[in-house]
């Protein structure tokens, strides 16, 4: 059985919406659209709205001020919310494969408050390419679908905190 999801994610600013944050890139490497992504769960968008970035470095900062909801170390997933309610969640590596947390170190815990920049988590790319993993930061937005659009910057290499990923858009009033 096959789905079709429509996507929120546009390249262009939208007209007549009003955009609301503007969201710094949480890492190092190359942008990846979720509709290429190895995993059905990002290609499918269950996950939310966002994009993939296949890592050349291993730091993950956050990219604004965050609360980290949760971790899940066997997994490779964090997630965190902004001051603005938008949930993030960083996902190193597919969701279907259990890598026990080997090569990842997690800098925070549930229920801490960071500022933007502050480093999250640390992997190892290159480790985890030499094991046949994918070296992918899967960076979405749990609760996406208040958003009118949201504008992705970049489709080729990004660099951490220095280049703005995405644009959020609400509907003006």
């Amino acid at each position: 059985m096959n789905y079709c999801f429509v996507t929120k994610i546009t390249e262009s600013a939208p007209a007549a919406k009003k955009a609301v944050m503007r969201i710094m890139s949480p890492a190092t490497g190359s942008v990846i659209q979720l509709s290429d992504a190895q995993s059905a769960l990002y290609r499918n968008r269950l996950l939310g709205e966002g994009v993939g970035i296949m890592l050349t470095k291993g730091e993950v900062f956050a990219p604004s001020p965050l609360v980290v909801t949760a971790i899940n170390a066997a997994k490779g997933s964090l997630t965190a919310a902004t001051a603005k309610g938008l949930k993030l969640q960083f996902q190193i590596g597919q969701p279907e494969q259990n890598q026990h947390g080997e090569r990842l170190q997690f800098h925070v815990k549930p229920g801490d408050k960071v500022a933007a920049h502050h480093c999250l988590l640390t992997c190892d790319p290159l480790w985890m390419k030499q094991q046949g993993l994918s070296p992918c930061l899967y960076f979405t937005l749990l609760n996406g679908k208040q958003l009118a659009a949201i504008q992705c910057h970049s489709s080729g290499n990004i660099r951490a905190l220095e280049e703005p990923l995405f644009t959020l858009f609400a509907e003006p009033g």
